[in-house]
């Protein structure tokens, strides 16, 4: 079965705009309005909603179907696309959501276990009994979605597990399960995988091994072995899950990612065996029924978080990337258009989406919430044609990192540079519309607050939109080869009629992708530059060159 690259809703690309519930909020519908209403008050298009074992099966074989249909019927009655995310096994390195059936039963059920025989607090990967129970239960939550949800496709979308892993004090489980798994050769789907990709972390650590057909964990991959045999157990076991609910029903299926990139200790500082980046090859040797493996992105530093899109975007090998899980905070609202514009993304969520607004659920919450609103606005506008851009060069994003006072993209076809500033006009003339007049005040004053971000699309060679938030954008031509420069180009002044517009539009674009003009844009609100904020909708450019 052909993997999957992005959201679908009737056979049409979807990109998913949301946010998380928090993990009790789907414990009744009327608890989980609350989830609704946060999610429409941010503009979100999705709700991704836990479904845990322990509520969908309280008795063995005794399954709560309508405790998935009432979710579904609450997302269709608001409106909304939805996510659910099954918290099986796992929850967080944990075994938090299984059935209490389940945790009694421990010769039944058996636990990972700690080098002095201790158990965990979780159901050992290794034991068959443990995944067919968790399989069967997942199977019927399949069944469940294909019957009720097939035709309207509300559902676009299921997590198998969450942050799957041992995070029990342990790399790898002791119990005489995982010391057979441990001592057995290693599959040999993974050594194949070490051959057919030798820069890959698994690949370099056999080599160091002396690149052997066969040994055992240690004997292949040394001390990483602790951790890698519970990593391919765990990958294994999401696998079955994955390939068993695929022949019910071909919907999009993911598992998610504890990162927890720094210094630490495996089981101890994240869960052993999670799908972060000295796993993650691990996951894609064994993992050939998921259709994504999605970081969790908590991160509040550039580089670092850089490093995380980059990781987990992989077109090439049909797992674009997908942020099921992200901060709250004012420096993700900026970033994420990072990671829409320039690695690729197929969705992005927020996770606690309901902690956006005040206790009583009827405003936002200060700074962060507001931020985070305007960029989930700023994107919806964009909705509709982000599939057909996502990917390609001609789609970028706009983030003002820190204090620098602009940005230069290049390389737009045409021969087009587009100069934003962030920090006002060039000239230092300041003007925009009359419903602008405290954005306008601000740019003189200086830009603090929320920070400057958006996304350029370029349709053809002179027409391009734009969505964002605390900037202006200057389109150039390319300087001319001799090394002069053009009169306009010599005055700031006259920099932005270094282009003549043909047409400045706000608008906004249907369902089916074509832009519908609200406003006309000309004359002194295109002088100096285009402005953008995010209640601007969309913005159409569409230029001649002088």
């Amino acid at each position: 079965m052909k993997r999957k690259t992005c959201f679908t809703v009737k056979g049409k690309p979807f990109y998913s705009l949301g946010i998380q519930t928090h993990n009790s909020s789907s414990s009744t519908p009327g608890y989980l309005q609350y989830s609704w209403n946060a999610a429409k008050m941010v503009e979100a298009n999705t709700v991704a909603v836990p479904v845990s074992w322990e509520l969908f099966e309280p008795q063995e074989g005794n399954f709560q179907e309508s405790f998935v249909t009432d979710i579904i019927r609450g997302a269709r009655e608001n409106g909304l696309r939805l996510i659910l995310l099954w918290f099986g096994t796992w929850k967080n390195g944990t075994m938090e959501y299984v059935p209490g059936w389940v945790k009694k039963d421990m010769l039944r059920f058996p636990r990972a276990q700690c080098k002095d025989g201790s158990r965990t607090h979780n159901l050992s990967p290794h034991c068959k009994r443990n995944l067919e129970a968790d399989k069967k239960a997942f199977c019927r939550l399949m069944e469940t979605v294909k019957a009720f949800d097939l035709d309207e496709n509300t559902v676009i979308g299921i997590q198998i597990e969450n942050e799957a892993g041992l995070h029990s004090a342990t790399r790898r489980d002791f119990s005489e399960f995982g010391e057979k798994a441990f001592k057995e050769d290693v599959p040999e789907e993974l050594i194949v995988y070490c051959e057919a990709n030798p820069d890959s972390l698994p690949a370099i650590e056999w080599k160091k091994q002396g690149a052997k057909k066969s040994g055992n964990w240690t004997e292949l991959f040394g001390v990483a072995g602790g951790e890698w045999v519970t990593t391919w157990a765990v990958a294994t076991y999401i696998n079955e899950l994955a390939k068993a609910g695929k022949e019910i029903y071909d919907i999009f299926l993911y598992t998610n990612a504890w990162l927890n990139e720094g210094r630490g200790l495996a089981g101890v500082d994240w869960p052993s065996g999670t799908p972060r980046l000295n796993n993650l090859d691990i996951y894609y040797a064994a993992c050939t029924h998921l259709d994504n493996i999605a970081p969790d992105i908590y991160l509040q530093e550039v580089t670092s978080y850089l490093d995380i899109l980059k990781a987990y975007s992989h077109p090439e090998k049909g797992l674009p990337l997908y942020v099921p899980e992200s901060s709250r905070s004012v420096f993700n609202s900026g970033m994420m258009f990072e990671g829409i514009g320039d690695y690729a993304s197929i969705g992005w969520h927020v996770f606690g989406g309901e902690s956006l607004l005040t206790d009583d659920q009827t405003e936002l919450e200060g700074t962060e919430g507001i931020s985070m609103k305007h960029s989930f606005h700023m994107l919806r506008n964009v909705v509709p044609i982000l599939p057909e851009y996502t990917g390609t060069d001609r789609l970028h994003g706009i983030h003002r990192r820190g204090i620098e006072p602009s940005a230069l993209i290049t390389g737009l076809m045409g021969g087009w540079r587009a100069y934003v500033s962030f920090e006002g006009t060039i000239d230092q003339f300041y003007r925009m519309d009359f419903l602008h007049k405290e954005a306008c005040r601000e740019e003189i004053t200086g830009n603090g607050g929320e920070p400057c971000r958006g996304l350029l699309f370029q349709e053809s060679e002179n027409v391009f939109y734009v969505v964002g938030h605390k900037f202006r954008i200057f389109f150039l031509q390319e300087e001319d080869a001799d090394g002069s420069l053009s009169a306009v180009m010599a005055s700031a002044k006259n920099c932005s009629t270094n282009a003549e517009y043909l047409s400045v539009t706000e608008g906004h674009f249907d369902e089916e992708g074509n832009y519908i003009v609200d406003v006309l844009r000309t004359g002194d609100e295109t002088r100096h530059g285009t402005y953008a904020q995010w209640d601007c909708n969309c913005i159409r450019i569409e230029l001649v060159k002088l």
